[in-house]
């Protein structure tokens, strides 16, 4: 899985754990929800690869840099559905149709799985559609086809999910509103500000009031920018920046993120820019 693994990372990886009976799930840890999870079914994620292993198969990873720690690893499989994965393997299924790669793997690959495992599919599904805005007709089949064949009630999904925003994420959003900046094209909204944590949670929050918006975390000279958009094809924009800036970059058309090296106002300036000009045409 990707380095602070979401949901979808955790429902895809375990099911092929129990489709395989004899993987392991590794991980350079996960984020909040997928933690919440992992403790309320009790999964067994470790932090590093056992001695002996067959093949390394990733599942929603789109590029080796988000492998963290692991980024050297020989991988054998990828599972994934992002249009920019760039993972080099001897097997890979890519399916950039499927809106979460939990959903991918339980079509491509069904199997008397354990209540357990399909629950946490139903919650990958739901993480990565942010419930549903971005499913597509196959996405509600598959849904309804679980609930249907398992007995689940929607409340019972509903249950997996703690929608309370903790005190430091309130803070996290507002500083994302108190250092703001934004242009304007048309009527067209650029929002570009930065944070010390939470960036994804505060770039989806900004994108009620803007088109493109774009939330930056640094470290040192690290940097990592997340992207959110309601129209606009992120991934073109990111890689004029990976041209420019050699960065590594991955995700979906709507929703993305880039790693760099640099200064991150320097960095969100240069996307402002490229980003206008994409508005413009």
């Amino acid at each position: 899985m990707h380095k602070n693994a979401d949901v979808d990372a955790l429902a895809s990886a375990y099911y092929l754990s129990e489709y395989y009976g004899d993987a392991v799930i590794v991980s350079d840890g996960l984020d909040r929800h997928a933690k919440r999870l992992a403790n309320i079914f009790q999964l067994q994620i470790l932090t590093e690869l056992p001695e002996d292993y067959d093949e390394v198969i990733t599942v929603d990873t789109a590029s080796r840099e988000q492998l963290g720690k692991f980024s050297q690893v020989n991988i054998d499989v990828v599972f994934d559905h992002h249009e920019s994965n760039n993972i080099e393997a001897e097997k890979r299924i890519v399916d950039i149709s499927y809106p979460s790669c939990a959903e991918m793997i339980y079509d491509m690959y069904p199997f008397d799985a354990s209540r357990k495992a399909v629950l946490l599919i139903l919650a990958g599904i739901i993480g990565d559609t942010l419930w549903f805005k971005h499913a597509n007709s196959r996405t509600f089949r598959i849904f309804y086809e679980i609930m249907e064949k398992y007995n689940i009630e929607m409340d019972e999904v509903r249950a997996l999910f703690d929608d309370t925003i903790s005190f430091g994420e309130k803070i996290s959003v507002l500083k994302g509103f108190q250092r703001l900046i934004y242009r304007t094209y048309g009527d067209k909204i650029i929002i570009a500000t930065r944070v010390s944590a939470n960036e994804s949670l505060v770039a989806t929050e900004l994108l009620d009031f803007a088109d493109i918006v774009f939330v930056g975390y640094s470290r040192k000279n690290d940097v990592r920018i997340i992207g959110r958009s309601k129209e606009i094809n992120l991934l073109d924009i990111f890689s004029r920046l990976a041209d420019e800036y050699g960065c590594a970059y991955g995700g979906h058309r709507k929703a993305a993120g880039v790693s760099c090296q640099g200064d991150v106002e320097a960095l969100l300036n240069s996307l402002i820019h490229i980003a206008s000009e994409h508005l413009k045409g």
